[in-house]
């Protein structure tokens, strides 16, 4: 079994052209090797499509496609500095906001 590499978490939105014509679509995980996107986009597996972020423009073939998900990978792999770009999060995780009330003072 063959594992791939970890993927950073995020919520990235970005657009992408498709042999259909462009569209919108938001990363959830990234690495330097593939990403996972949510869309609307009429796409198939084995397409090339071109994602732009950033002034950046990335090029990927679509692995697999399922229930507005799908799965691509870069050709060629993003640098480290693209990763970190993307691993940045927009909106923040919903659940985890950060307060102080909720602790104790330590005496």
């Amino acid at each position: 079994m063959q594992y791939r590499p970890h993927r950073y978490r995020t919520e990235f939105p970005t657009t992408m052209r498709t042999p259909f014509g462009p569209a919108k679509a938001v990363i959830n995980n990234v690495n330097e090797t593939g990403a996972l996107m949510e869309t609307n986009a009429h796409i198939l597996r084995g397409q090339k499509i071109e994602i732009s972020f950033l002034n950046n423009e990335v090029s990927g073939i679509v692995q697999w496609v399922a229930g507005g998900r799908c799965g691509i990978t870069f050709h060629p792999f993003l640098t480290v500095k693209q990763v970190d770009a993307l691993r940045y999060k927009q909106s923040g995780h919903r659940g985890m906001l950060h307060s102080s009330t909720g602790y104790d003072e330590m005496r």
